[in-house]
């Protein structure tokens, strides 16, 4: 059977390729982390192919799960990396974030809240968490790693909480990564994300 060779590298390797203006349009290579394959659009741009897996892969899901695989810990204001979730996203690619999952608060006044990390470009999300038996709390992300209005509490201290959050994310020129990240509202006192019942999907749009 005869063979056909392409141009293979990471995600990242290609990604830095584009920055570099070192694709040629209409050139086919492999991603090499992703058993993909992506056209060169232009010197400085790619469109990655779907996959089987991907949407419309015969009813497949279209979108990427992981799952935290260890608690994480935060007892500051300052947003942190719930590490272990995270992905690479690709320059001018837009993406659908989800997080569904939960959390513990050291105290029932204490608030927590997620955000989004991302390479470039620009984002809007928004995270909902239950503040006692009859009400719930949100904040907003309208600009990379930060967040507006904060949340007051939980409904009950070290007792695991639902969170929900969602983000919509327009990568620019720059791919990377993009982090999943969150903090306590309250200096000292811990807020947990919980291993194995926190999951974080995403899909590119």
């Amino acid at each position: 059977m005869p063979s056909l060779s392409h141009k293979r590298g990471t995600r990242a390797q290609i990604d830095a390729a584009a920055s570099a203006n070192a694709l040629r349009t209409g050139e086919v290579y492999l991603i090499t982390d992703e058993a993909r394959l992506t056209v060169g659009t232009s010197t400085n741009a790619h469109e990655p192919a779907a996959k089987q897996s991907d949407a419309g892969g015969g009813g497949a899901d279209p979108w990427v799960w992981t799952t935290l695989a260890a608690d994480v810990a935060n007892s500051t204001t300052t947003l942190a990396a719930v590490t272990g979730l995270s992905f690479t996203a690709a320059a001018n690619t837009s993406y659908l974030v989800q997080l569904f999952g939960a959390l513990q608060s050291a105290a029932t006044t204490t608030g927590a809240t997620l955000a989004v990390d991302i390479p470039s470009g620009s984002i809007v999300g928004r995270t909902t968490i239950n503040s006692s038996a009859t009400a719930m709390l949100t904040t907003e992300q309208i600009a990379d790693n930060a967040t507006t209005g904060i949340t007051t509490g939980v409904r009950a201290a070290n007792t695991n909480v639902p969170v929900e959050a969602w983000f919509r994310i327009d990568i620019g020129a720059t791919g990377g990564t993009i982090q999943l990240q969150f903090r306590s509202e309250i200096a000292g006192s811990a807020v947990t994300m919980k291993a194995g019942l926190t999951t974080m999907g995403y899909r590119t749009i």
